[in-house]
């Protein structure tokens, strides 16, 4: 089941960005990805489900390396913690694949403006469900109600993205690793320094 959830997911994704939204069909992912249709559509009920799923794994790859990695910052310190998540998503913000999708969303969302809200949710609202539900467990955040812990959880990852990622769309270079990594310890810093303050 694995092997095909990742061809069909690599067949899509390059189907999308081969033909844009509009011009891919199920159909024709099936074939690429060497599953029945009947298969596909077990996998996704329809394009817009398949393009989500497309966005987030280009957002969140199965990667077993990477996995090991976040299991061992999860037992780091709080700051630690925030500053790897902070560097990690901006890495996964200006990594190619990415680039390329948003792309294509850009390109076709006059015509099917839904893309965008997926593509978003997909990127920015998957990590920040992930974060706030990590943070929630957190001793730190006892103390935090919810609405507060979301705003933070908002603020930190707003914190992490600069007018280099137009740049990154537009082709131009990104962020170098050393501006990433202050970033990341600022965005950490100053989430932490919120949860410190009394009232």
């Amino acid at each position: 089941m694995a092997r095909k959830r990742t061809a069909i997911l690599d067949a899509a994704r390059n189907a999308f960005l081969q033909h844009g939204y509009e011009g891919t069909s199920m159909e024709g992912i099936a074939a690429a990805a060497g599953v029945s249709i009947m298969t596909l559509y077990r996998h996704a009920e329809g394009k817009d489900d398949l393009f989500a799923a497309v966005i987030e794994s280009a957002c969140h790859p199965e990667d077993e390396s990477k996995a090991a990695e976040i299991a061992a910052a999860l037992k780091k310190p709080l700051s630690d913690l925030l500053v790897f998540v902070g560097i990690m998503f901006q890495q996964r913000v200006a990594d190619s694949t990415t680039t390329a999708l948003f792309r294509a969303v850009m390109a076709e969302t006059v015509r099917f403006p839904h893309l965008g809200e997926l593509a978003y949710r997909g990127l920015i609202g998957s990590h920040l469900a992930v974060l706030d539900e990590f943070l929630a467990q957190r001793p730190e955040f006892a103390g935090v109600d919810d609405v507060l812990r979301r705003k933070l959880t908002g603020d930190f990852i707003d914190r992490l993205i600069g007018v280099d990622s137009f740049r990154v769309l537009l082709g131009l270079g990104g962020a170098s690793e050393e501006v990433m990594h202050s970033r990341a310890r600022l965005a950490a810093t100053e989430l932490l320094e919120a949860i410190a303050r009394p009232g």
